[in-house]
């Protein structure tokens, strides 16, 4: 079929306009490319330690960027990179984030740890800015051994409470004891605290002389009124607030803050 020349000439205003707005179309999408890759920034360094010792060859060495300006709160977690150990140190790695997500009114910092499983073997234990300048160098020291002799794992154990404060603990609500138990799956505690359930977060990064590291994140509970319990659930919530390390010893748990034993547990 075969169109005269007095059909053709209406035709042609719109096939312009159809080819201007394909035009502009592909115009769009590659400025969105550049945008998006104008907002993605690196940071490049090097993480290592001064022990003289070599790392298994299943060690993880994690790189976050992390929000910290919230006090009262775990951080944020921004971006993170896992680098594996091959050979001895420094090792070197990148981390990207996007830049859209850095807020100056907000605090960051850089954390490094080296792990095997679920097992903390080194940690940063100083402040470090993530955004001082390329290359960083990233120290990170050794974590304490927890203390213990044939004895059960801190982590997937019901811990029931022997004593808070010094004091033996005789029970809370229904001559129950409060316990713990931490899900590293989840990074997640939980437990009975004297009247009501608990649950909340918790890390093992940090640095304690007493013990290995652990803190807990801000624990929310259920909010049933008891007629017994209710002085030993906030005595018991406000020292977990505290800890700061745990210790376990002939099948004894005990969380610490500093030097001061605040409570214990047996396995339940």
């Amino acid at each position: 079929m075969y169109l005269r020349s007095n059909q053709i000439r209406p035709l042609l205003p719109t096939l312009v306009l159809m080819l201007l707005a394909a035009c502009g179309a592909d115009k769009q999408v590659v400025g969105t490319d550049a945008k998006q890759e104008q907002a993605m920034a690196v940071i490049e360094g090097q993480v290592f330690y001064r022990e003289r010792m070599m790392l298994p060859p299943e060690a993880d060495i994690e790189v976050q960027l992390q929000d910290i300006s919230r006090a009262d709160a775990m951080a944020t977690i921004l971006s993170s990179v896992i680098v594996k150990a091959d050979g001895g140190p420094p090792y070197p790695f990148t981390i990207s984030y996007d830049t859209a997500r850095i807020d100056p009114r907000m605090r960051y910092a850089l954390r490094a740890t080296i792990s095997v499983g679920e097992r903390l073997l080194f940690t940063t234990m100083e402040y470090i800015d993530p955004f001082s300048g390329n290359p960083l160098e990233v120290l990170v020291q050794r974590v304490a051994e927890p203390v213990r002799h044939s004895g059960p794992a801190l982590e997937d154990t019901v811990w029931e409470l022997q004593t808070l404060g010094g004091d033996v603990v005789t029970g809370g609500a229904q001559d129950k004891q409060p316990d713990l138990q931490l899900v590293p799956q989840e990074m997640r505690v939980a437990g009975f605290s004297g009247c009501n359930r608990y649950t909340g977060s918790y890390s093992r990064e940090g640095a304690s002389q007493q013990g290995s590291p652990l803190s807990f994140g801000p624990l929310a509970g259920t909010m049933m009124a008891c007629a017994e319990g209710g002085d030993l659930e906030q005595a018991y919530l406000q020292a977990l607030a505290r800890v700061d390390a745990f210790r376990i010893e002939d099948g004894t748990l005990s969380l610490l803050a500093g030097s001061d034993v605040l409570v214990t547990y047996k396995v339940r």
